[in-house]
Order: C-alpha cells, then structure tokens, then sequence
C-alpha cells in the first residue's frame, strides 16, 4: 500500500490570507498513486462551512474521506472524517463539505482508498472571517411578521390571564375586569417593548464585537527607505499593537522568513521578488536593486508558527539608485541578480549583501523592450515573453480566460536556439507565479503544486511542537498529530533534477478584469521572469 502526502491552503482570502481576494485553496498533484486535482473553498464567516471538491485521474476509487485538523487540537482532538460523494452526473468529481469551527490556521486531510492502495494528502487552509453574511430581505420580513405574532399574542395572553381567566365558567367580564385586562396589556406592552429593546442593543453589541475583533483585519505595515553607504534599504516593519494577539514567531516557507514582491504600475513597470532578513520580531530589511524610482506596491507573504499564512501589505516610495550604484549592482550588464555566483560577487562590494535567490526585471513602457530584454508578442495563438539570458516563455493556453475557471496556467520554457530549456528548481520549487489584478484587488502566490504555503504544510505533517501545557501537574509539550505513514516531501514539492519543457500552476482567476502575471523559474542557474497580461471575462 502507498501513500504519499501532498498539500494545499488558499488565501485569500485574502489576506489572506496568504492571498488577497483570491480565497480559493488549489492542490495538483498526487496522493499516493492518485492523480488528484482538489479545490477548497474556505468559508467566508467562522464557523462555518468549506466547501470541498476532489478530482481523481487514473480510473474509480472506493471511497473519499476529508478530515478537517484544527492546529491547537491536532488529529487526536478532531471529529471522525466525513465521506466525500461523488458528485451528479461526473464519474472522477467528489465534493464534501467540512465545518470550521474556530478561527486559525486547519489542515484538510483526504484520504482516497481504490485500487491502488490508500493515498493521502494534507491541505493547511486558513479559517477566518472576512466578512458578514446579510439577512435576506424576504427572510427579514418573514420574521418581522412572526415577531409582530409573537407580540400581539403575548398582549392578548396577558389581558385574558388578568382579565377573563379571573371568571367564573359562563360568567360575564365586567367593566372592572375589562380594564384590569387593559392595564396588564399596556404593563406586557411596556416590558415587552423594553425586550425588545435590549435585544436590540445586545444584537447590535454582538455585531460590533464579531465586527471588530473577529473579522480577519490586516496588520498595519509601513515601508520605509534608507540609505546606508550610498545603497538604498528597505525596512519593513508590523505594527502589532492592535492585532489582538495573533502574531507570533514565523517559520521559513521555502527557506525565507519572507517572500517580498515590489510591483511598480507605472512606465516603466517594475517588479521585484526578494527575501528580507529579519532584524527583530515584527522588522525587517532588504539591499533594494537599482528599481526605478516611484510608488511600489509591496507584498510579504509569512507564514506563523501555528501554520497560519497571509500577506502584508504596504505603499514604498523608492527613490532613484545613483549611478555608482547601478554599475555596482549591475557591472555591464543589463541583466537582473540571476546566479549564486554574481550575489556572492557583489556581496563584498555592497554595505548589505542581496539574498542569492533575489531577481528583478522591468519591462519598459509600452512594449518591446525593456532592461532585461523582456518582451510581449503573439505567435499562432500562443503569448510569448522573453525571459532574460536569450530564454523565452510561452503560455501554453491564453485562450479565453473566464473567472473562476479552474485549469491550470501550462507554460513551456525554450532556449533561444527554440529548444525545451531544462527547468531546474528555484527555492524548492520548479516555479513561481505571481498573479495580481490591475486594481490591485487580487493578488496571489502560486507554485506548481498549489496555492500554499509549504511551511505550512510541513508544519501539519510532521507535528512540529506547539505550545506549553500541564499535564498531570507538569509541564509539558503539546504537539499536532502527525498523520500514520510518514510523506516523502522532497517528492511532493520539487524534481531535484530538473525537468524539460512545461511548468503548470493551478488556480481560477476570482473575479472579471484585468491580470498581470509573472513567471518566474530557473534554467543553468539562471533566474528567469515572463511577464504575461490577460484580461478575465465575467462568467455567463
């Protein structure tokens, strides 16, 4: 019997969450011998329901299960799994739907029994409440009917108990007994109404509470620039005053503390992925490339020691890089960091050496050309980027994008003879794709695997120990209970050898409108970013 773990979270949510406005979870990959496609759609109030389905390649299985894992109570304190059904009228489709009961970070485990033996796969998803879920109107007046009921009924009960119900059977209410009956109907009236009154202002106390300290709200983060020895750095710094005791220490998602991506609108558009170091708990800084000057939009994905995710958010004005700078960064060259081999060569030559995995690229304005070379053209239906070093991308399947249309983004790297370019891991990945909407509405992280964060997932699996508790009187470790069979990770995340020719991420684009995405992977220990513009139609 084999089994294999794999995972996947979703943002978001988010803020997710680990994402922004893109709140579903995608996984692609396998579960033991299981082809699987699993998409799970976090629920926007907690508690409340995910809604989870499962796509199994490779012929029919006997039974789905999902468990959902809650991080503080672990496998041992989680309700027995509930049974995925397959779904109407589909042969390989199964949905399930899983109560998240508290906010914070969970895993979804879905075994799948068939044929092949038993598979499983571990999915950490974020649980929190981003929004409030509105009465419906017809709803609101159905109650509004019953409540007004409920009201006049009460006043009639209390006028015939202080009333009629003082008579004798076939005996006649007299006037004194008519109006004894009137007052108990005004006195019922009165407290009735100061009910009514306080339940209002309890409903309305209840509201702003959840509104105010349950809702997900995203940490305040500033992005401040300095110069130190003529080289710009950039600080990011948490404010965690007001985050109700949710931060806490962070764990390294693909060996970073934190993944940075600067994005510049503006001609000429800039982007940036790079990895702070961290100089405290809530602050850190990064050597800053020769970006052009302007307003960035800056994102930080970080992933907590409890295996929650999100993104932080922030505006950084960055100022122009001196000319001395740019031919220290740079030399004659117009390519962006690419090599462990030119980061170890400026390090000793800059007051704050860049991480060996940074990159940076721009595309100049409107078109063709741009600092690495990066281009946008058409070829027989295909869009193609040139990627820096003579490599090109080309997306496999620009065809007409449709919101939430769940098919993998396919894109096939080739050398600049045309040729399949070998793709070599980049951070434990064999890719990395950055999609954001024009609006800046929607913004996600997404590896071939799914939209996760592996810190998270290996959190989950291993059990990684948590938090202090007393046990008979002593102090002691509680830990998450791992799953039974112990997964192979490195096959999961990444091909440590490399592959030839195409790279998929899957995702569905949230909402109409324009999307700007980047592809970034790694080829002869060269980093390589495509950038690729889309617009997404509104489904029918």
């Amino acid at each position: 019997m084999r089994t294999c773990l794999a995972f996947l979270v979703f943002a978001c949510c988010v803020g997710v969450e680990a994402h922004i406005g893109s709140p579903n979870v995608f996984f692609d990959g396998k579960a033991g011998g299981y082809p699987v496609r699993a998409v799970i759609c976090p629920p926007q109030v907690v508690p409340g329901l995910a809604q989870i389905t499962v796509r199994v390649q490779g012929g029919p299985v006997q039974r789905i299960t999902v468990l959902p894992v809650f991080w503080r109570a672990g496998r041992v304190g989680s309700p027995p799994p509930d049974d995925a059904k397959l779904v109407r009228g589909e042969t390989n489709l199964y949905s399930a739907a899983l109560w998240l009961m508290k906010p914070g970070a969970y895993s979804v485990e879905l075994t799948i029994e068939g044929y092949r033996g038993k598979g499983t796969l571990v999915v950490p998803v974020n649980s929190m409440a981003t929004n409030t879920r509105p009465m419906p109107r017809g709803f609101g007046i159905l109650l509004s009917a019953l409540g007004m009921v409920l009201f006049l009924g009460g006043l009639r009960i209390a006028g015939a108990a202080f009333g009629e119900s003082r008579l004798e059977p076939g005996a006649l209410p007299t006037k004194r007994d008519r109006w004894r009956g009137r007052a108990a109907m005004a006195l019922a009236a009165g407290v009735f109404s100061l009910m009514i009154f306080g339940g209002r202002k309890w409903w309305e106390f209840e509201d702003a509470n959840y509104r105010n300290n349950a809702l997900y709200k995203p940490l305040s983060v500033s992005a401040q620039v300095r110069s130190e020895r003529d080289q710009h750095i950039l600080t990011i710094k948490v404010d965690t005053s007001e985050h109700h005791g949710h931060w806490t220490p962070l764990i390294p998602d693909h060996g970073k503390m934190m993944h940075l991506f600067l994005i510049r609108d503006e001609e000429p558009v800039a982007f940036a992925h790079l990895h702070p170091v961290r100089r405290s708990g809530a602050e850190f800084e990064v050597p800053l490339p020769p970006l052009p000057s302007g307003s960035y939009h800056v994102y930080a994905d970080v992933t907590h020691e409890d295996g929650f995710s999100e993104t932080l958010t922030a505006i950084a004005n960055i100022p122009s890089a001196s000319l001395e700078m740019k031919k220290l960064w740079l030399g004659n060259s117009a390519e962006p960091i690419c090599s462990v081999e030119v980061a170890q060569r400026l390090a000793t030559n800059l007051f704050l050496p860049p991480d060996p995995d940074d990159s940076w690229q721009m595309v100049g304005a409107g078109t063709a050309s741009s600092q690495n070379g990066n281009q946008r053209s058409e070829d027989a239906g295909r869009r193609i980027s040139e990627a820096g070093g003579g490599y090109k991308l080309i997306w496999e399947n620009p065809g007409a994008v449709v919101e939430n249309l769940d098919a993998s983004l396919r894109f096939k790297l080739v050398s600049a003879d045309g040729t399949a370019a070998l793709i070599e891991p980049y951070m434990g990945m064999l890719g990395h794709a950055v999609v954001r909407r024009q609006d800046d509405d929607v913004f996600a992280h997404v590896n071939p695997v799914g939209t996760f964060s592996t810190a998270a997932q290996e959190f989950f699996v291993r059990g990684k120990p948590l938090e202090r508790s007393t046990l008979n009187g002593q102090p002691g470790l509680l830990t998450v209970e791992p799953p039974s069979v112990e997964p192979d990770l490195h096959r999961s995340h990444t091909n440590s050898v490399g592959v030839t020719g195409e790279i998929s991420f899957p995702y569905a684009f949230p909402a109409p409108g324009t999307y700007r995405i980047w592809i970034q992977t790694k080829s002869q220990g060269r980093i390589l970013t495509g950038v690729f513009d889309t617009a997404v139609a509104a489904a029918k």
